[in-house]
């Protein structure tokens, strides 16, 4: 028997996790103002947007160790080979504390460096998950999930760029939010600083043209429910018509790293 474990950034609701049965997730930390939560899964953490503009400091942390040991313990436990696939270990601690806890718990536990986070994460842990249901090993699954990460990336920009560099994710002097211009990224492993758009419709035009044409699934998600990716949504309609695009809300932990009002894709490709 293989079990799935990842952590919160995933973003899947309690009735997606549910649904997909051998699914666990491992809830990362954070703080706002004097306060320390765990992120719950979508839909279960609250007005933490709104608590995020009155409140300071907004910081995040990888999950308690003891949480990794408390999953991969009872799991092995029950006699399952567990999967676990975490965020980019260039963004987070994350997959190091999964490490730590894989050899302090023995049993066979494979972690997995997901070199990306939040919609991408959801991308590969899907793919995981139907692998499992067709009865792959887990050394077939893993191998499978090492070349399909490569194929999985994330483009996004912010309207402002305090919280990232605050968190100490984005290192490029180049990026603006001055006047009408934003910043455009894309996430592979790590943030790269792609351009500088002047206005909505430049920006839009360079988001979408970091899409790749053999993109087989993506997801839009957004930084706040009243962040307005209707346009973008339409423009990938336009480039990538048989692609079906899921949308999302991204938790409080990427949250508090984009701040309200940012915006981006998670794309897969096809083999």
């Amino acid at each position: 028997m293989i079990a799935i474990v990842t952590d919160s950034s995933v973003g899947y609701s309690q009735e997606e996790i549910s649904s997909r049965g051998i699914l666990s997730v491992v809830p990362l930390n954070y703080q706002l103002g004097p306060n320390f939560y765990e992120e719950y899964a979508s839909g279960r953490n609250g007005n933490y947007m709104q608590m995020m503009q009155q409140v300071s400091p907004c910081k995040t942390a990888q999950p308690a160790l003891n949480n990794f040991i408390r999953i991969f313990g009872n799991l092995v436990g029950r006699g399952y080979d567990v999967i676990c696939i975490v965020l980019s270990s260039a963004l987070s601690g994350t997959y190091s504390s999964a490490c730590f806890a894989a050899d302090q718990v023995g049993g066979n536990i494979r972690v997995v460096d997901s070199m990306t986070i939040g919609a991408g994460m959801h991308l590969l842990v899907d793919e995981a998950v139907n692998m499992v249901k067709c009865g792959l090993s887990v050394q077939e699954i893993v191998a499978h999930l090492d070349r399909l990460k490569q194929k999985i990336g994330i483009v996004f920009s912010v309207e402002s760029l305090d919280r990232l560099i605050f968190g100490g994710r984005m290192m490029s002097p180049k990026a603006k939010t001055t006047l009408n211009l934003r910043p455009v990224f894309t996430l592979k492993g790590k943030i790269f600083f792609k351009n500088n758009a002047r206005g909505t419709r430049e920006r839009l035009e360079e988001m979408v043209s970091l899409i790749p044409e053999n993109t087989r699934r993506l997801i839009v998600c957004r930084c706040g429910e009243e962040t307005d990716v209707s346009e973008f949504t339409q423009m990938l309609k336009n480039k990538l018509p048989a692609v079906h695009i899921h949308q999302r809300v991204t938790g409080p932990v990427l949250s508090i790293h984009v701040d309200v009002g940012a915006f981006g894709a998670a794309y897969v490709l096809k083999d």
